[in-house]
């Protein structure tokens, strides 16, 4: 028997943005509920192989994008709470004060209604949350000064110093690259260890992933998962969620879907489909 229920907000999806978008209103005292179709990784499931290292990419292999030229679409997506962000290299660049005025200085697309000093102070608070190693003050040469990064920069090996002295002899000056990545220690998670596994998975907590989900679980879950995603294949022990037979009406019109190209997937079905078939499985169901 499905019990009814209501909540705030439904937010499908646990990646980068979702469960960020998530934290936010349950610290304003929404009741908020996270659908996920992917497990709950914990660190120990974050193994530095490629082999392994697959178990955090999309169930079932790629799939298509739409378009005259269709590619397969999978290895960079995530799948689990995390999303995408559970295995990438957490590159942080900022847009640049021109970035926002290309009509006025380039006669092409369109200037943004708003400027880089309106974004600013999102980027700093951002970088403190999530944890960002940088150097704001050697970023000055193409943006104004803001906050500095709440962690020193990354080390630059070896094979980085070559690079750093052709760039220096051609008269380009570089500076160190803004990354969510632990130099040091941060909020309690380990500093990198560079063994360069970043695309997997980090298996100590270096990485900024979806920090706002972990620490303010009974917040935002409020009970868990909601829906039950069917998969196929050799881990499906694993995914399941934690309430099958809930049913969730969002009290205010303020149900979200967050994710790049798999969130509308979770919105009432859970495998690819052609239009036709699902037309043909909505008349069947309506039928019933």
């Amino acid at each position: 028997m499905a019990t009814n229920e209501k909540v705030d907000v439904v937010v499908v999806g646990a990646g980068a943005s979702g469960s960020v978008y998530a934290a936010v209103l349950a610290k304003q005292g929404k009741r908020v509920v996270v659908l996920e179709q992917g497990p709950d990784w914990q660190l120990s499931d974050l193994i530095s192989s490629d082999i392994w290292g697959r178990r955090v990419k999309p169930a079932g292999g790629p799939f298509l994008l739409e378009g005259k030229h269709p590619v397969s679409y999978g290895y960079q997506a995530g799948w689990g709470v995390g999303g995408a962000a559970l295995h990438y290299f957490a590159n942080f660049p900022r847009l640049l004060p021109n970035d926002f005025k290309i009509k006025s200085e380039h006669n092409r697309a369109h200037d943004w209604p708003i400027a880089y000093e309106d974004v600013a102070p999102y980027y700093d608070k951002v970088a403190r949350d999530v944890g960002v190693s940088g150097d704001a003050k050697a970023e000055e040469i193409w943006r104004p000064a803001g906050q500095p990064y709440p962690m020193p920069p990354m080390k630059t090996f070896p094979s980085g110093q070559v690079w750093l002295k052709g760039f220096e002899a051609v008269g380009i000056r570089m500076v160190p690259a803004a990354v969510g990545m632990n130099s040091t220690e941060y909020k309690g998670r380990a500093a990198c260890i560079y063994d360069g596994w970043c695309h997997v998975g980090c298996p100590i907590g270096a990485l900024a992933t979806s920090c706002h989900l972990p620490g303010r679980r009974e917040e935002v879950w409020r009970g868990g998962t909601a829906v039950e995603h069917r998969h196929s294949g050799p881990d499906d022990r694993r995914r399941h969620s934690r309430h099958r037979h809930r049913v969730l009406r969002p009290e205010e019109r303020a149900a979200s879907t967050a994710g790049e190209r798999c969130g509308a997937r979770c919105l009432g079905r859970t495998e690819p489909a052609h239009p036709a078939q699902l037309r043909d499985r909505q008349a069947s169901e309506g039928a019933g």
